[in-house]
C-alpha cells in the first residue's frame, strides 16, 4: 500500500466509486480498517491510500470546479470523503511548509495520546478543535506546523503489552499505526511526515540528553524519600497517577513507602513560573487556572522562631490574624530539618516510620495521619509561650514541603491534631523572662515540590547512569546516547525485568573502566513529556543530528514559542513541567532565545467528555469508538457534532442527538447545495430574457443575504480566532438558514430565481462551504468544488468581507466571456466565404 503512487490511488478511488455505484454514486466501498488490531475484523467504509507525500502533477482528476457526473444528489459520505483524502494525500496538503516562505508562522500543538489501544471521543473533540484551528489559519495564508506526536512509553502501554503477552515494543507500534489510520480516516491534516514515537531511540535520547543536562546543572538529584507505590503493578506513582488513593490503572490502594530515587529540582523555578502566569496571553481561563492549581500558591506570614536553646525554625501561615494563637508547629517529614528535630532515638525511628511504613494514602487525612511529637519546642512569636514541635506528612497536601504553624481557633485540620494530641487551648509559658516578638512577615509558600522521575519498570527510557564500586553514580557521556532499551524485552508485571537481563545490566565505568552497572530504573513518561513539544519543530532530515546541533536550528527559532496549545484540562501538570524545563534549558543555553522562558504563546484546555458520570477514559472502559460513529454517519458529522455540542470550557455529556443534529444539516445542506449548484449550471444554458425578467424586484434581497453573509463571517473569523469552535459552528447553521430565507423569500415575491438571484444564492452556498472547511473539511471542499468557484488541486480559502459579490460578479464575468467568445466564433463562421 504504501509503496503505490498516491495519485495512482486518487484516480482508482474515483474510478471504484463509479464502478460499485453504477452511475448512482449510492454504493458505499467496504474494506478492512487500516492498522485494526488483529481479530478485529469490523467492517468500515473506506478506501486505501498512502499518506506519503508526492509531488509529481500527474492527477486523475475531473478538471476544475466539476463533479464527477455520475454524482448523485444524495449525501454520502463515505465517498465524499474517501474521494477527498485522497485528494489531500496526492497534493501533500498539510506538508509543513519551508521556514523562509516569508508567511506568518503558527506551531499548532495537539497532545500527544498514550499509545495503548484505540482513539476514542475524546480525542476526536480535542483533535477536532486543533484540526479547525490550523485549517482556519492555512485558509487565511499562514504557514502552519501541525504535527503528530506519540506518548508511547510508561504504564498504560506496559499493562496492555502484558495482556496481550508480547513485547511492549510491538504492542506499542501495533496501536500506533490502528490509532493513525483512525486519524486519517477522520481527516485530520497532520504533517504524517514529522509524527514520532517517544519509546524510538532517536527520540528517547532527547529524554536522556535532557536527564544528563538537567543533572549537570543541579536540577535533577539522587535522593532518598517517600513515594506513592503500587503493589499490585510493583511500581511508583507520580502523583497524577493516583485517583482517590488508587492506582488509576489497576485501581488497587495505593501506599506510602521510602525508595531511593532520581528526583526533578522544580523548586528553583516555582516563583518564576507563579510570577509569568500574569503574562501568559492568550491562554483561556481554564488553561491558566490549571497552572495556579498545579502551582498551590498559598500566600500567608511567616515568622523565624527560636529555641530554648538557641537554635531556629522558620513557621508559615496562611492565617495572618490568627498568629498570635498558634498552639504547635508542625513539619513536614521531607523538610530539610526535620532530621535536626529526630535526634532522639525513639523520634528518628518514628520517622522513618512515616517515611517508609507503607502509610496508606487514606492516613494523610486529620483524623488518621501519623504524628510524630518530636519533644522539642519553640518560642511563640509573641515571645511568651512553647509551642510543640510536630513532625507529620499532613503539612505536605497542603503547603508544600515546609513548616507550618497549627492554630485549631482557625483551621479545622489543626483543630482535629490538636486534640489528638492532646494540646490545649493554654500554651505552656516560655521559661524565664519573655523574649522579643518575633517578626512577622509576608510571604508565599508553593504546594508544588520536587518528584521523583524514575520508575522499578521496564517499558521506558533508560536513566543514562551506570554504577561503579570505584566512582559511584556515573552519567553516561552524552557522545554514547542512547543507551538502548532491549526491544524484545517482554515484562511480567513482577519486579522489572531489565535488572535480569545482563546484556543490558553490565556495562564499563565511564569514568575509571572498571566494571560497573547500568540503573535498571527507568524514567516516567511525565519526564518524556517534558520535551514532547520540541521534535516536530525539527524537519525529519536532521533527526539524527546531534541534540546540541538540533537546538541550534533555525527552525526552532522560527516555530518556537508554539502558537497555540490545544489539550485536554487535565494536561496542567505536563505543561506547568514543560514551562519549568524551558525556563531550565533557557538558562543552561540550548533554549537562550526563548528570553521568556515560555514554550507555548497561547493555550486552550477544554474539557473532557463526560459518558455514565465520569471522563471518558480507556482505563476507565467507557470510551465511545469513533470508527462506528464514522461508519454509520461519515467523519464530518462526527467532527461537527463533537464541535457542536459544548464550548470547549464545558464538558460534553456524550449522547447520540448531537451526531444525529449534525449528520441531519450536513445532510440537508448537501442536497440543497447540489440541487442549487445544477439549477444554476442549467440556468447559464438559457437566453437572458428567460431569466431576467423582474429581477429588480430581488435586488435589494440580495443586498440583504450579502449582508448576511458579511456579518456572518465576521462573528465566525472573531470565534475562530479565540477557538470559540461552537460558537462559529453555530452561526454557520445560522448562516444556511438566511440562505435558505433568502430564498424563500424570492420565490414568493416572483415565482422564480432570476440569473441573478441564482447567482447570489450559489455564491453564498460556496462562502458557507469555504465557512465549514475547518469543521467538516470533506464535504466543504467538495461543495466549494461543485459550486464551480473551486479549482481541484488547492485549498478553500478563507472568504473576505464582499466575497458574496466578489463570486457572483465573478460568474457574471465568466458568462458573459463565454457568451461573447461564441458570439465571436459565430460570427467568423458567419463570414467564412462558401466553397
Amino acid at each position: 500500500m504504501g509503496n503505490e503512487r498516491p495519485e495512482k490511488r486518487f484516480g482508482e478511488a474515483v474510478a471504484k466509486w463509479r464502478e460499485h455505484s453504477n452511475g448512482t454514486g449510492r454504493q458505499t466501498l467496504r474494506g478492512r480498517a487500516f492498522g485494526t488490531p488483529p481479530g478485529n475484523d469490523a467492517k468500515i467504509t473506506w478506501i486505501e491510500m498512502s499518506d506519503e507525500p508526492s509531488n509529481n502533477s500527474e492527477s486523475a482528476q475531473t478538471g476544475p470546479g466539476t463533479a464527477s457526473p455520475e454524482r448523485s444528489h444524495s449525501y454520502e459520505p463515505a465517498a465524499i470523503e474517501t474521494a477527498r483524502q485522497a485528494a489531500w494525500a496526492q497534493r501533500d496538503a498539510f506538508a509543513t511548509p519551508a521556514i523562509d516562505d516569508g508567511r506568518p508562522h503558527r506551531y499548532i500543538k495537539p497532545s500527544a495520546p498514550f499509545t495503548s489501544g484505540n482513539i476514542h471521543i475524546g480525542h476526536v473533540r480535542s483533535y477536532s478543535i486543533g484540526d479547525a484551528y490550523a485549517r482556519f489559519n492555512r485558509a487565511r495564508g499562514e504557514s502552519v506546523l501541525f504535527a503528530f506526536g506519540f506518548d508511547a512509553f510508561g504504564l498504560p502501554a506496559e499493562i496492555s503489552a502484558i495482556a496481550q503477552g508480547v513485547p511492549p515494543s510491538e504492542w506499542v507500534e501495533r496501536c500506533a499505526q490502528h490509532m493513525k489510520g483512525q486519524l486519517l480516516r477522520l481527516g485530520f491534516s497532520f504533517d504524517w511526515d514529522r509524527a514520532f514515537m517517544s519509546s524510538d531511540a532517536q527520540m528517547y535520547r532527547w529524554s536522556q540528553w535532557l536527564f544528563l543536562r538537567l543533572l549537570d546543572a543541579g536540577l535533577i538529584y539522587r535522593g532518598s524519600g517517600t513515594v506513592d507505590w503500587c503493589d499490585h503493578c510493583q511500581t511508583t506513582l507520580a502523583s497524577i497517577q493516583v485517583e482517590d488513593g488508587l492506582c488509576w490503572r489497576c485501581h488497587n490502594p495505593v501506599r506510602l513507602i521510602q525508595q531511593p530515587q532520581w528526583v526533578l529540582r522544580i523548586s528553583a523555578y516555582l516563583e518564576e513560573n507563579d510570577r509569568r502566569i500574569a503574562e501568559l496571553h492568550p491562554w483561556d481561563e481554564t488553561s491558566l487556572a490549571s497552572q495556579r492549581y498545579v502551582l498551590g500558591r498559598v500566600d500567608g506570614v511567616e515568622a523565624r522562631l527560636q529555641t530554648p536553646d538557641g537554635r531556629s525554625l522558620t513557621a508559615f501561615t496562611p492565617h495572618a490574624g490568627a498568629v498570635g494563637e498558634a498552639r504547635l508547629v508542625l513539619i513536614s517529614p521531607k523538610h530539610p530539618e526535620a532530621e535536626l528535630w529526630a535526634q532522639d532515638p525513639e523520634v528518628q525511628a518514628g520517622l522513618e516510620d512515616i517515611r517508609s511504613g507503607g502509610l496508606e494514602r487514606s492516613s494523610r487525612e486529620a483524623e488518621a495521619v501519623p504524628l510524630l511529637h518530636t519533644g522539642g519546642h519553640v518560642i511563640s512569636p509573641s515571645g511568651d509561650s512553647l509551642l510543640p514541635v510536630v513532625i507529620s506528612p499532613v503539612v505536605d497536601a497542603r503547603f508544600g514541603a515546609t513548616v507550618v504553624f497549627g492554630i485549631p481557633e482557625a483551621d479545622r485540620t489543626d483543630e482535629v491534631i490538636a486534640s489528638r494530641l492532646g494540646i490545649g487551648s493554654q500554651p505552656a509559658p516560655a521559661p524565664g523572662s519573655a523574649s522579643a516578638p518575633a517578626e512577622i512577615r509576608e510571604t508565599v509558600r508553593y504546594k508544588a515540590f520536587d518528584f521523583t522521575v524514575s520508575r522499578q519498570r521496564s517499558w521506558g527510557t533508560p536513566i543514562p547512569i551506570v554504577y561503579c564500586e570505584r566512582c559511584g553514580a556515573v552519567p553516561v557521556p552524552m557522545e554514547d546516547l542512547p543507551v538502548e532499551l532491549p526491544r524484545d524485552l517482554i515484562p511480567t508485571g513482577e519486579g522489572n525485568p531489565l535488572a535480569a537481563r545482563e546484556d543490558f545490566v553490565n556495562a564499563t565505568c565511564p569514568s575509571c573502566g572498571a566494571s560497573a552497572k547500568r540503573e535498571t530504573d527507568t524514567l516516567d513518561c511525565h519526564f518524556d513529556a517534558l520535551w514532547l513539544w520540541a521534535p516536530v519543530c525539527v524537519p525529519p532530515r536532521h533527526r539524527d543530528e546531534a541534540l546540541e546541533e538540533i537546538f541550534a536550528l533555525e527552525d526552532l527559532r522560527t516555530w518556537l514559542p508554539c502558537e497555540r496549545v490545544v489539550a485536554g484540562s487535565d494536561s496542567g501538570n505536563f505543561v506547568f513541567d514543560q514551562r519549568l524545563v524551558t525556563k531550565a534549558l533557557r538558562d543552561i543555553g540550548p533554549l537562550s532565545f526563548l528570553a521568556d522562558g515560555e514554550p507555548f504563546a497561547g493555550c486552550l484546555f477544554h474539557e473532557m467528555v463526560i459518558a455514565d458520570g465520569r471522563k471518558m477514559s480507556k482505563h476507565l472502559g467507557n470510551v465511545v469508538d469513533p470508527d462506528e460513529l464514522v461508519q454509520q454517519y461519515g467523519a464530518d458529522t462526527v467532527r461537527l457534532a463533537v464541535l457542536y455540542a459544548a464550548r470547549p470550557q464545558r464538558s460534553l455529556n456524550w449522547t447520540d442527538s448531537a451526531v444525529q443534529h449534525c449528520h441531519r444539516f450536513l445532510t440537508q445542506l448537501w442536497d440543497y447545495s447540489q440541487a442549487r449548484y445544477a439549477t444554476n449550471r442549467a440556468k447559464a444554458e438559457l437566453p437572458d430574457a428567460a431569466l431576467d425578467i423582474g429581477k429588480q424586484r430581488t435586488e435589494h434581497l440580495r443586498a440583504r443575504l450579502a449582508k448576511w453573509c458579511d456579518v456572518a463571517l465576521k462573528r465566525i473569523t472573531a470565534a475562530m480566532e479565540d477557538l470559540e469552535m461552537h460558537t462559529a459552528v453555530r452561526d454557520a447553521m445560522r448562516l444556511f438558514e438566511r440562505i435558505q430565507d433568502f430564498e424563500a423569500q424570492v420565490l414568493e415575491r416572483r415565482g422564480t430565481l432570476s440569473r441573478q438571484d441564482s447567482d447570489v444564492l450559489v455564491a453564498a452556498l460556496a462562502t458557507l462551504a469555504q465557512i465549514l472547511a475547518p469543521f467538516a473539511p470533506h464535504l466543504a471542499e467538495q461543495s466549494w468544488l461543485d459550486s464551480g468557484h473551486g479549482q481541484e488541486g488547492a485549498e478553500p480559502s478563507w472568504p473576505q468581507t464582499g466575497t458574496i459579490e466578489q463570486l457572483a460578479g465573478a460568474a457574471l464575468l465568466q458568462r458573459e466571456t463565454t457568451a461573447a467568445s461564441v458570439a465571436a466564433a459565430g460570427h467568423g463562421a458567419a463570414a467564412e466565404p462558401r466553397a
